[in-house]
């Protein structure tokens, strides 16, 4: 069993502060100690039920656990992923300079992506029949297709005209064949990307689509309509894509971390090298803040401590992510994967069970829809939830015109206040729900790349806090493995479980 143990002092604050309400924690002051801005990001936690003492005891936890020690030991490269051996490098793939052995790699994978790219948006890129490529089909999954798909919409404005982008990541047969039958395949260019490149629903999907392309090319013109991404070279070229069609990814990053990568070269293509350079370079600001900037003044640590205090000393176990800006309607989706995916973990990196909670269940969506969905719930209900709210006030109009800036404004206050005692009792509200305010200045490439890497560290500090490994995910590989073995099932195989069999048996065509 794991022998950490949180400060008694924490436990004692958090008794403590179970008995008041929030809103009446706030005075003039309150509102300027507990928030945090930098570089066009300002993080508001004053309507969290917590103190600047509180924080103070929470950083001292951090410092405690080697917080800072461990973020020099990631970004030096150094085999932080213990359970599989292997460095964390998702930062490198951002940055603009490094003296790791790595980089070298990094910037000639990057290059290449982008004078594909180019090529291709300059009408050089021709498929089979001898026609330019005017279609851009992304076949992923996980990773390879929620960060792609989440910079395309926060950027769909800005896609090449006369190019249509589609990402497909679910094996549905009937949404494959529509869409299938209503691109020009001869005009089309399938970029195939997975890590291991062996990943059962993009192989089925990209199967599909070479086999309608064959009903339109010559049987081994195919390839002229393929690119692939992945870190087998090898795999790629016995698939058949070609090598100067070949894009590399390493080991050193995990899926979900690998937007930064060539993964993101569907991105490249439609919004072109320029933007996606600044997403990188956004990402790298906010590395440079997570490094250098005093824990006090860090958001990433911040961000990840008033939730740590929310989850393990106030018992919140569902958190809640509110964006109030269309352009990060698939924010939450990625985060996720980012969050769930990466501290949902039982064991401490010794191996040893936990007897606390980590990583809360996720959820969320636009939040003008969700206040007409399940807004609800977290007014009313008794479950516990913890919410982010993510806001980009629009610059051309008035507060009284900005509808989706005074809307987040006043969720989280009603959040924090509830409804008078004296009202009826199927109308009140408790309140006294916790939440914390990002505010985004603008919403750009440079600006979502800080926003991903911030939740990104978050992750970090978070798995630093609970002595976890963030970064395998051995849960996703146990279902992986499970589809795979049945494949060949019957409704007869007495390894199968008596559940699976009847279902196989029942729905299963022979």
């Amino acid at each position: 069993m794991n022998t950490f143990q949180w400060p008694s002092q924490l436990i004692d604050m958090a008794e403590e502060l179970g008995k008041r309400r929030t809103v009446d924690l706030f005075d003039d002051v309150r509102p300027s100690q507990l928030s945090q801005s930098h570089d066009g990001i300002t993080i508001d936690f004053s309507k969290n039920k917590i103190t600047s003492d509180v924080v103070d005891e929470l950083l001292n936890l951090a410092q405690a656990r080697g917080l800072e020690d461990k973020i020099k030991s990631m970004f030096n490269g150094e085999r932080i992923n213990t359970t599989e051996d292997r460095a964390v490098l998702h930062t490198l793939l951002r940055s603009s300079s490094s003296e790791l052995t790595e980089y070298a790699d990094v910037l000639a994978a990057r290059e290449k992506a982008s004078r594909f790219a180019e090529q291709l948006r300059q009408k050089k890129v021709r498929g089979a029949t001898g026609q330019t490529i005017d279609t851009i089909i992304n076949i992923g999954i996980g990773g390879s297709d929620l960060g792609p798909r989440l910079l395309l919409e926060a950027f769909e404005h800005h896609v090449q005209p006369n190019l249509t982008v589609h990402c497909l990541s679910d094996v549905d047969y009937q949404h494959i064949a529509q869409l299938l039958n209503s691109v020009d395949l001869e005009k089309t260019l399938f970029i195939l990307c997975s890590k291991s490149f062996t990943t059962w629903e993009t192989q089925a999907n990209a199967q599909l689509a070479i086999q309608a392309l064959k009903r339109k090319v010559s049987e081994t013109e195919w390839a002229k309509h393929f690119a692939g991404v992945a870190v087998d070279e090898s795999a790629m070229t016995a698939f058949g894509i070609l090598p100067e069609r070949q894009f590399k990814i390493w080991d050193f990053i995990g899926g979900r971390y690998s937007i930064w990568s060539s993964v993101g070269l569907v991105a490249r293509i439609a919004l072109g090298n320029e933007r996606v350079d600044e997403f990188l370079s956004g990402g790298e600001a906010m590395d440079k803040h997570f490094c250098n900037a005093p824990l006090k003044q860090n958001l990433p640590v911040l961000l990840a401590m008033v939730q740590i205090w929310n989850i393990n000393f106030l018992k919140h176990s569902v958190f809640i992510t509110l964006p109030y800006h269309h352009s990060l309607a698939r924010f939450p989706d990625y985060q996720q994967q980012l969050e769930m995916e990466s501290n949902g973990k039982a064991v401490t990196l010794q191996g040893e069970s936990l007897d606390y909670s980590t990583c809360p269940y996720l959820f969320g969506q636009l939040g003008l829809n969700a206040q007409h969905a399940f807004m609800q719930l977290v007014h009313q209900s008794q479950h516990n939830s913890y919410l982010e709210f993510i806001a980009v006030p629009e610059k051309a109009v008035s507060f009284e015109d900005d509808v989706a800036f005074r809307s987040c404004l006043a969720q989280s206050r009603a959040l924090m206040t509830g409804t008078d005692e004296t009202v009826d009792s199927a109308k009140q509200c408790p309140g006294d729900r916790p939440s914390t305010t990002i505010v985004l200045d603008e919403m750009s490439p440079s600006m979502l790349g800080k926003l991903i890497a911030l939740y990104e560290h978050k992750v970090f500090v978070q798995s630093v806090i609970w002595g976890i490994n963030a970064f395998d995910q051995f849960g996703v590989e146990l279902g992986k493995n499970i589809a795979k073995s049945l494949t060949y099932a019957s409704h007869d195989d007495s390894s199968v479980d008596a559940s699976t069999r009847t279902l196989i048996r029942r729905f299963s065509k022979s």
